[in-house]
């Protein structure tokens, strides 16, 4: 009888390591960035960051991130938005918070184009997106108030996957021109 061996070297284990630390705090410190523009939940950066981690780190190191992430706000440690602890979390963001897990399980594209990383962009946002709205709708029990905060996120959820699908577009352009030798 064989046995399987992990794939998953020292080197590369200290590679996802450090990655997945430096998403976490990116992802925190999207959080603070807030762009308040009136309605119950404001623009921040955090989704943006968040897909950024699910686009480049290996499933185990995603769904490793989102949980450690969840749990420090949950603890109290303000790395949330508007506020810590269970009381918060448990309260109108949640629905947001299961999109985040949720969107752990979407796939990348074997293609590597702007279209392609749109698209995983997009899904991770609308995943979080809708998760968020149908949970608002119960916890304010509106229906209303669903479809309004639905409109208020919609374009930044477009904006944020623009722009993450536009940094990978760039940092793989970089690499395959490295990986060529063509310096620019």
């Amino acid at each position: 009888m064989q046995i399987q061996k992990n794939n998953l070297s020292l080197k590369d284990m200290g590679r996802h390591l450090f990655q997945a630390g430096a998403f976490l705090f990116l992802i925190s410190w999207g959080a603070k960035i807030d762009f308040d523009l009136g309605g119950l939940v404001s623009f921040t950066l955090q989704t943006l960051f968040l897909g950024l981690a699910y686009y480049y780190l290996p499933f185990g190191w995603r769904l490793g991130l989102v949980t450690v992430y969840l749990l420090l706000g949950i603890l109290g440690i303000p790395v949330f938005n508007g506020g810590a602890g269970w009381d918060y979390f448990s309260s109108w963001p949640l629905g947001f918070f299961m999109g985040f897990v949720l969107s752990v399980f979407v796939t990348k594209s074997s293609k590597s184009n702007f279209y392609a990383f749109l698209s995983f962009f997009f899904r991770v946002h609308m995943i979080i997106l809708l998760s968020g709205i149908v949970w608002i709708g119960v916890y304010a029990d509106s229906f209303t108030r669903a479809l309004e905060t639905c409109v208020e996120l919609l374009p930044g959820a477009i904006i944020k996957s623009l722009v993450g699908a536009a940094i990978v577009w760039v940092v793989e352009k970089k690499l395959v021109l490295k990986t060529k030798g063509i310096k620019r």
